[in-house]
């Protein structure tokens, strides 16, 4: 029965990392900046009108972030407009998730 329970946890804990992959690169204390967003990475972005986009940055410019959508949709965005983007890091949530899995399945109760 504990072997079972420490396998749910483990499980359990492992999706909720990895729900929470995503760094936050631009918010309200942290603005905008030229090097906040790297070029072919994929983020989350919020404007201040509260629509999301889920893009690929493809250029960048002073004032706009050119951008696809996964459906093949180009959008522009203005940076003015921003108000969070988050940055997928699936790597490293997944590191941190196997650790803490290691952690509940190898040390005792």
């Amino acid at each position: 029965m504990k072997n079972r329970m420490k396998n749910i946890f483990a499980l359990v804990l492992f999706l909720l990392m990895l729900t929470s992959c995503q760094t936050r690169v631009v918010s309200s204390q942290k603005p905008i900046q030229n090097n906040s967003l790297e070029l072919y990475h994929k983020y989350t972005i919020q404007t201040n009108d509260a629509k999301v986009y889920k893009l690929e940055v493809l250029k960048l410019d002073n004032e706009n972030i050119y951008g696809k959508l996964k459906s093949g949709e180009d959008v522009i965005i203005n940076k003015t407009e921003v108000r969070e983007a988050k940055k997928l890091d699936l790597l490293s949530s997944i590191a941190i998730a196997a650790a803490a899995i290691a952690a509940v399945i190898f040390v005792p109760i």
